[in-house]
């Protein structure tokens, strides 16, 4: 997939990907020395399609915000909130790739 079809479904790979790692990081917020996973796609997604090329793999990494005294550092309000922040991008980008499908439909004449 190519163009803003290839870039959209980037994005929801990423943001599958961030709504699973934030998953993980509440259910681990009182394991010791667990720490936080994020995910950064956005950047290499922004770079990718202004290049022309296809967007790399989202991927976790492990915070370095400091841990608290069991070595853990998951904050519940933060994952909240990148929670409810990703869904609602999640929401917005399954509605942009519905709408240009949709569109290609009508301009077929299949609609």
């Amino acid at each position: 997939m190519t163009g803003v079809e290839g870039v959209l479904h980037s994005a929801l790979r990423g943001l599958s990907l961030r709504q699973r790692t934030i998953a993980d990081n509440i259910a681990n917020i009182e394991t010791p020395n667990f720490l936080a996973g994020k995910v950064d796609f956005e950047s290499s997604l922004r770079a990718a399609a202004a290049n022309g090329e296809a967007p790399s793999a989202p991927h976790v990494a492990r915070s370095l915000e400091p841990t608290r005294l069991n070595g853990n550092n998951v904050n519940l309000d933060t994952e909240t909130v990148a929670a409810m922040e990703t869904g609602l991008r999640y929401e917005l980008t399954v509605t942009a790739l519905n709408n240009k499908f949709n569109g290609l439909r009508r301009a077929i004449g299949s609609a």
